[in-house]
């Protein structure tokens, strides 16, 4: 999942998670607002008993339970809306009567504008009125979904910066990582090139000498026609062949066998197939992988000596190749990071080569490449995973060969 579709992905979750909570808020609301509607009904009716019973004492009880459950504001009023009496609505006691009576009066014009009061008519002739408004709950309730809205605005923002920023971080290590494996790239036989004309020079008496090392100058050179071949080939459509899986493997290993020794290492590189597999791959790709993966082995393998092999064997659906070395192993807390674009463990590392070995396996192939297995001091497996024949056909319908 890139980072994009994450980033749409956590937005329209707060989005709903948000919509979620104001439509369960604003039920609530309603059910509290139809709970004051009730109660306000409840003590209309016991007012009416209370005038009408001559037995009041019992029904004065039932009057005071009734009137102790209203946790809202309310104000009973004549019907010129001069309060009478008055639940949950604080006035400050030094001041007149005149000046409460006006504070409560200015209430009554506020509650009235929310909810109509409710007209208690005692007999033809006598109306009081129930004014209320809401609740400290529904108050804060009505509140709620505005600092939601804040709330999940700030986390939207926030979640837009944090992935802004990783995706200019990854563009940019992307872009540091693809200059320095340019320079890597061309760098390996640059140097072995440099290397040659020393000997040439060295040679200048042994034509039989001299004849090995133009033909190794040669194939530098080539190894640079295919560097630049391989880099054109980044963001377009690549053709495939098909290919034997270990005539790949082992003419990357020849070329390594050959510059092992200026590296002060003698390391056995061996290929183990005995199926023969052949697959549909772009050559110059696929020996890239190899390449990069060889070359972290040998650069994991600090003695002098040590082992990389590859072995292949298939099942019905895949070619699978298990490149092994002897190195030194990765430590476990950085192996869920291997892939990521920029992470490397060398002290001059760039971080790219393996990114880009996934990308060339899994989008230009419909193959799988992971790390298998590494143990410390003792070396690292990785795995790739190629379709057979007819599986790749199929695959190759549904990807998108492009480095975008």
């Amino acid at each position: 999942m890139n980072t994009t579709t994450l980033k749409g992905g956590l937005i329209l979750l707060a989005v709903i998670g948000a919509l979620t909570v104001f439509v369960f808020t604003q039920q609530l609301i309603g059910k509290v607002r139809e709970q004051q509607r009730q109660k306000v009904e409840l003590w209309v009716k016991a007012i009416k008993m209370l005038v009408d019973t001559e037995n009041t004492s019992e029904i004065s009880f039932l009057f005071t339970e009734i009137i102790s459950v209203i946790d809202f504001p309310a104000i009973l009023s004549d019907s010129a809306k001069t309060p009478l009496t008055w639940r949950n609505i604080k006035i400050d006691s030094t001041l007149s009567r005149e000046a409460q009576i006006a504070y409560l009066k200015a209430h009554i014009e506020e509650m009235d504008a929310v909810y109509k009061p409710v007209e208690v008519r005692l007999d033809p002739s006598t109306v009081q009125y129930i004014h209320y408004g809401d609740s400290d709950l529904v108050k804060a309730l009505q509140i709620a979904p505005v600092l939601l809205g804040a709330g999940v605005g700030v986390f939207i923002l926030i979640a837009y910066l944090t992935f802004s920023y990783i995706r200019r971080t990854e563009t940019s290590n992307i872009w540091v990582g693809m200059a320095k494996e340019t320079a890597h790239q061309l760098g390996t036989p640059i140097s072995s090139l440099m290397g040659w004309i020393e000997l040439l020079k060295s040679a200048s008496d042994n034509p039989e000498r001299q004849a090995q090392i133009i033909f190794e100058m040669q194939t530098d050179i080539n190894r640079l026609n295919r560097v630049a071949s391989r880099f054109s080939k980044i963001g377009s459509k690549v053709a495939v062949s098909l290919e034997c899986v270990a005539e790949v493997i082992e003419g990357v290993f020849d070329y390594y066998r050959m510059r092992l020794p200026q590296m002060g290492k003698n390391i056995l590189l061996e290929v183990n197939d005995t199926t023969g597999a052949r697959v549909q791959i772009n050559r110059e790709l696929m020996e890239w992988v190899f390449e990069n993966l060889t070359k972290n082995g040998i650069d994991a393998i600090e003695r002098k000596t040590g082992e990389i092999r590859a072995n292949i064997t298939v099942d019905p659906r895949y070619v699978i190749i298990d490149l092994s070395d002897t190195g030194k192993g990765i430590e476990p807390q950085h192996r869920a990071e291997v892939f990521r674009p920029g992470f490397s463990t060398k002290p001059r590392g760039w971080g790219l080569g393996l990114t880009l070995a996934r990308r060339i396996v899994e989008d230009y192939h419909g193959g799988k490449l992971l790390l298998k297995e590494s143990t410390v001091g003792k070396g690292t497996t990785f795995r790739i995973k190629l379709p057979r024949h007819t599986q790749q056909k199929e695959a190759s319908k549904n990807k998108s060969h492009s480095y975008n």
